[in-house]
């Protein structure tokens, strides 16, 4: 047995949600469900009791006050667990520009 423990990870689209031990304190809670946009104007939305947030460098964060879903209008619902968690956009390299992008849903 390991002697740390292992995040809950869920894969959602191109979104990874990572548990964290806690929010941090520069976060600003905000008023929405919607913890990201896709390109066609579809939105990853919790569903049950949470608070979501964003630090000053635009990271998205949300607490999940008890079990909730995640919807969208392309994904099966996701059942999320009671925990803080990290919002972490998909990116990809395109070798042939030289640069990095977030992978859009």
């Amino acid at each position: 047995m390991w002697p740390w423990k292992k995040p809950k990870l869920y894969r959602h689209g191109d979104l990874l949600l990572r548990q964290v031990d806690e929010i941090p304190e520069s976060a600003t809670p905000l008023s929405t469900n919607i913890i990201a946009h896709g390109e066609n104007g579809n939105t990853h939305k919790l569903h049950g009791s949470h608070q979501v947030y964003e630090t000053p460098d635009k990271q998205i964060l949300f607490t999940a006050e008890q079990d909730v879903s995640l919807k969208h209008e392309e994904h099966s619902t996701l059942k999320i667990k009671e925990g803080n968690y990290v919002i972490i956009q998909e990116r990809e390299f395109e070798p042939f520009k030289n640069i990095e992008q977030e992978v859009i849903d």
